[in-house]
């Protein structure tokens, strides 16, 4: 499957969205008709550090398609219908949605996730990135404590021939609850394996961070 992120900026503490539930899935096929999945993320006002998020939230579209993926990039005005008053698109990161962790517990719902958008390292080319990021790390990142799903979103090459997108990569780490998010960000695994390893493929002080929770508009 492949995916379209349109982070969304707006006033601290604003939800992004305007609509919810049955009316949000009749507004957005009604703009995108490709649609293979929705998800809305609002990010929460309990984050990780004392700094608000960066990010009011994410609309996250699906697609079976590439070409309809990468089409999505060019819609942001389809989006709003959905928005809140005083949020804006911001980055748009176009990608492979590759799943690396899911466990059964993921399928029950009222989770919270951590978002990570980065900047690959400026020596790696974007194949060899890649390759590092899912062969290399991907098994390290999926030891994550109490994490029930992890996913990496790998830009399409198409992308970058328009020039380079935002992010090269975005992860999705998902947990039970803030308090479990918490721990697992503060533990060994994630400060010292994960950290260590990512200076491999991963430009220094590029990590955005923030923790949200997702309205699953349209399963994909």
């Amino acid at each position: 499957m492949f995916k379209t992120y349109f982070f969304l900026e707006g006033p601290a503490g604003t939800d992004p969205f305007r609509l919810s539930g049955n009316a949000a899935l009749e507004a957005i096929e009604a703009q995108v008709p490709t649609l293979a999945g929705y998800t809305q993320t609002r990010s929460l006002g309990d984050q990780v550090t004392d700094d608000p998020a960066a990010y009011a939230g994410v609309a996250e579209l699906w697609f079976a398609r590439t070409q309809d993926a990468l089409a999505s990039t060019a819609q942001a005005q389809s989006l709003s219908p959905l928005l809140a008053d005083g949020v804006r698109v911001g980055p748009i990161v176009t990608g492979l949605a590759r799943t690396v962790l899911r466990l059964p517990e993921h399928h029950d719902g009222g989770l919270i996730k951590g978002v990570f958008p980065f900047l690959r390292r400026s020596d790696l080319t974007v194949d060899a990135f890649q390759r590092y990021w899912w062969l290399n790390h991907g098994p390290i990142a999926a030891l994550t404590e109490q994490a029930v799903y992890y996913l990496q979103c790998h830009p399409l090459e198409e992308t970058y021939a328009r020039g380079r997108p935002p992010y090269d990569g975005i992860t999705e780490l998902h947990w039970p609850d803030v308090a479990a998010a918490r721990a697992a960000m503060a533990s060994r695994q994630m400060t010292e394996d994960q950290s260590n390893d990512a200076k491999n493929f991963v430009e220094p002080d590029s990590v955005v961070l923030f923790l949200a929770a997702e309205e699953i508009v349209l399963a994909a």
